[in-house]
């Protein structure tokens, strides 16, 4: 089946079901008109085929620090499910905290072999315009959960700091004032929000977050927070304490420490967690923890890096996503 014949089914031109496959504006009665000739003929466009005859390669590169973190699977497949619909396909890419590697993968747009990018990983605009010299190609990289603001580039992401206030304030609301905070030694912003909204928190309680309590990993890894929450339990006082982790991942190892040292969850220690992946249900007790809407950051990234690459003209823009605070038995 080819194009023609969906053209010809859809009463419209080549061009203009061309607009519709690659997410380009239409009046709304063609694209629902071109959309059922597509599908009532199983037409799939050949999208590497048609790259090879024009500028634009209806490619999306998405990069993510590393593949390995299981938070990012929801956002990828959010992200794949509507490039599809949208008739763009993705390429995916890690940089492993290899500036050279992320700046390799940023070059890719600049040489046109993909239209756009949806960055996960923290790279400042400086060094994005050491690749990127044109400010139109520039605007086609979306931040995607990770974001710098001074960038001035688009972002989709959730509001860090107040999830990490709802967090402190549920741990306080259950009687635990002895407030620890894991965190990654890096600059990144969800950390450093999401640091600011546990100070304010206790800060509007009449506490503080004590220096010693500021519990800062080299690697985001269960064993990492394992071996630290060992050294906490060997040298401190265990008693009326919560636990906000920037990561699931953190929250684990702290768990499996607690439980191999004896001590009883919630009573004696509660703890959340951030993310809510999917093992997060799945630990001894139930952890709770902050939801982000994966899929929907996923979704949104790609819909409004469509509109970056289909209008130069368009404005950054700036989404806020909703989190969720889920109770389960780690607090309850």
């Amino acid at each position: 089946m080819k194009i023609n014949d969906v053209a010809k089914l859809a009463e419209v031109s080549l061009a203009t079901v061309s607009r519709v496959i690659n997410g380009k504006k239409v009046k709304e009665s063609t694209r629902v008109k071109v959309e059922s000739a597509i599908k009532e003929l199983n037409y799939t466009p050949n999208f590497m085929a048609s790259s090879l005859h024009k500028s634009q390669r209806n490619m999306i590169l998405i990069i993510v620090p590393e593949l390995s973190n299981p938070y990012y699977s929801s956002i990828l497949q959010g992200i794949e499910v509507t490039a599809k619909s949208l008739g763009y396909n993705i390429i995916l890419g890690s940089s492993y905290s290899s500036e050279k590697q992320l700046l390799d993968y940023i070059n890719l747009l600049n040489t046109k072999l993909v239209d756009g990018i949806i960055l996960m990983e923290r790279l400042s605009r400086e060094k994005i315009s050491e690749k990127i010299k044109d400010e139109n190609v520039l605007k086609k990289i979306v931040q995607c959960s990770e974001y710098i603001e001074e960038n001035s580039l688009s972002y989709v992401t959730i509001d860090h700091e107040k999830a990490a206030y709802e967090a402190i304030h549920h741990l306080l609301s259950i009687g635990k004032k002895e407030i620890y905070f894991f965190s990654m030694k890096n600059n990144y912003t969800y950390s450093i929000l999401r640091r600011n909204g546990v100070i304010r928190a206790l800060k509007d309680n009449g506490l503080e977050l004590k220096k010693e309590n500021e519990i800062l990993l080299d690697n985001l890894s269960i064993q990492e927070a394992h071996k630290q929450m060992d050294i906490i339990l060997n040298n401190r006082k265990i008693e009326n304490i919560g636990i906000f982790t920037v990561s699931d991942i953190i929250a684990i190892g702290i768990l499996k420490s607690l439980n191999n040292k004896k001590i009883l969850i919630p009573k004696n220690v509660a703890v959340i967690g951030f993310d809510n992946i999917d093992f997060s249900m799945a630990t001894s007790p139930a952890l709770t923890t902050i939801s982000q809407p994966g899929y929907e950051l996923g979704v949104e990234s790609v819909k409004c890096l469509v509109r970056k690459i289909t209008d130069i003209e368009s404005k950054p823009e700036k989404i806020i996503l909703s989190h969720e605070l889920i109770v389960r038995e780690t607090t309850n």
